[in-house]
């Protein structure tokens, strides 16, 4: 495995609508040195099937078949398969900029075991009842998945994903970094692009779930003071 090669995660369940163009964001990316770990969830839709039409052209594509215990779980069978020095996740209904990748391992090649870059925010409505959400016109600190790349170790560090966390994973996961006080670093520039739509709307609204997370570490790390 060389020194700077990206294992990339896309953990998806049910996204046939979706899986095609996350894994075509992948392909597009200017670094390519990369595999494509499509991680199912035990998808009862055609997602498994496009995603072995795909493998017969790009053998970086990668199908790991999993039974249906949930997206944490999902990702950490991923993670546990990847050998890779570097880790990426994307969210499949979320895209990326063609230089994401590049500019990050270019950052994270300093010495630093995580990078962020910043988020865009696009809506995707089919349902007219679903376009409650106001949109976010300014780009977000991405604190999130798909706005992620980090060296394999961070997550023998920090352990994985706790399972039971239904909403808020990675938010989970992070606040152990940040306990940790690890060093990361946040490109000011926007190369992740979060897709709105009916149908993942709970990413957005669920502000309870969120902020009891970083509630519960805040306190931790006042004990551990």
């Amino acid at each position: 495995m060389e020194a700077n090669f990206i294992d990339v995660i896309i953990a998806v369940y049910n996204g046939e609508k979706y899986i095609k163009k996350a894994i075509e964001t992948v392909q597009k990316q200017s670094w390519q040195n990369l595999n494509i770990i499509i991680a199912d969830d035990g998808s009862i839709d055609d997602t498994v099937l496009f995603v072995k039409t795909l493998q017969e052209t790009d053998n970086r594509i990668v199908l790991l078949q999993c039974s249906h215990k949930g997206v944490s779980a999902t990702l950490n069978a991923a993670i546990k398969y990847c050998n890779a020095p570097y880790i990426a996740m994307l969210d499949v209904d979320d895209l990326w900029h063609e230089d994401k990748l590049n500019k990050q391992m270019q950052a994270i090649e300093n010495g630093v075991d995580i990078c962020f870059c910043l988020l865009q925010e696009f809506e995707d409505f089919e349902d007219e009842v679903a376009r409650t959400h106001s949109k976010r016109n300014e780009p977000l600190k991405g604190y999130s998945k798909s706005a992620f790349l980090g060296r394999r170790k961070v997550f023998d560090t920090f352990g994985l994903f706790k399972e039971d966390v239904v909403i808020g994973d990675f938010v989970e996961w992070y606040s152990r970094v940040i306990r940790a006080e690890q060093p990361i670093v946040m490109l000011n520039e926007v190369l992740a692009f979060r897709r709105v739509h009916d149908s993942n709307m709970t990413r957005f609204v669920d502000k309870n779930a969120f902020l009891s997370l970083i509630k519960k570490h805040l306190n931790e790390k006042r004990k551990d003071e």
